[in-house]
């Protein structure tokens, strides 16, 4: 009996901690930053390589269509941590570059280690343009089916809500870089034909968590149109993000990594060490 006791006691005491650790790793904000880090990474490195490798095949075989899918987690993160997650994967870049330059040539050979560590400058530049794209691409994704839906929703509706509302998507479709999922006005057209209102309703209320939107649409007016008041904020705050983003990449993409790779080059070739 005593040591069933102390077995029982064990056990109890194992699932105890377990359970501790479980509430600490979901509640601690250390562990929750290096989780999303390392979320945002992982969807940056995998866009990369599906685009160098996959997109490069695509093309070469003609295949121009492509469907716009999108992660919800990576839509929800916020400037700072995307901007973050760049420059680790850039430092990374770096690392592994020096890394390789170093073990093959060794330190004293200048005429290597110097371009080598300005050529790595311009490649990590890139890199880091590169992994903001990935996150940009998803934000895009994401507005242009929200969009697509709402407007389709809203141009079933009669009264000045619905009719300003649609003005609102259309102007966001004035974004150079937003457009409607289907891509074009007749494949709209046709989207529309094709779904009804209750569908509409469901894949709403089964994708407003990405908004951050937990309250169940009702099939009544009131619920529908605080539903579509959160909706155009979001998208305005998505879209915002988006310009956010691409302005950092569009900087990193232009004539400074050309000089680092320039400079690089130009040293190896004419060897002054």
């Amino acid at each position: 009996m005593v040591k069933a006791s102390k077995n029982n006691s064990s056990k109890i005491s194992i699932k105890s901690i377990k359970e501790d650790t479980r509430l600490f790793l979901n509640k601690s904000p250390i562990v929750m930053s290096i989780r999303i880090y390392v979320f945002i990474i992982g969807i940056m490195l995998s866009g990369m390589f599906s685009r160098t490798f996959f997109g490069q095949v695509i093309a070469f075989i003609g295949i121009n269509e492509r469907k716009e899918t999108y992660n919800p987690q990576a839509v929800k993160v916020n400037v700072r941590q995307v901007m973050v997650s760049g420059r680790i994967i850039a430092l990374m870049t770096l690392i592994s570059i020096m890394y390789v330059i170093i073990s093959i040539s060794g330190t004293n050979n200048l005429n290597i280690l110097i371009p080598g560590l300005l050529i790595s400058f311009g490649i990590c530049q890139q890199m880091e343009g590169a992994s903001l794209d990935v996150i940009t691409e998803h934000m895009r994704n994401s507005m242009g089916s929200w969009t697509t839906i709402l407007h389709i929703f809203a141009k079933r509706k009669r009264g000045i809500y619905w009719k300003e509302f649609i003005e609102e998507t259309e102007l966001l479709w004035a974004h150079p870089q937003i457009r409607p999922m289907s891509g074009s006005e007749e494949s709209l057209e046709k989207i529309e034909r094709k779904i009804s209102e209750e569908n509409l309703i469901k894949y709403m209320n089964k994708g407003r968590d990405e908004m951050n939107y937990y309250t169940k649409i009702e099939d009544e007016s009131k619920s529908k149109r605080k539903f579509f008041d959160h909706a155009l904020g979001w998208l305005h705050n998505t879209r915002d993000k988006h310009d956010d983003l691409n302005e950092v990449q569009q900087r990193l993409g232009t004539w400074s990594y050309a000089i680092y790779l320039g400079i690089g080059t130009i040293i190896w070739l004419i060897q002054p060490f």
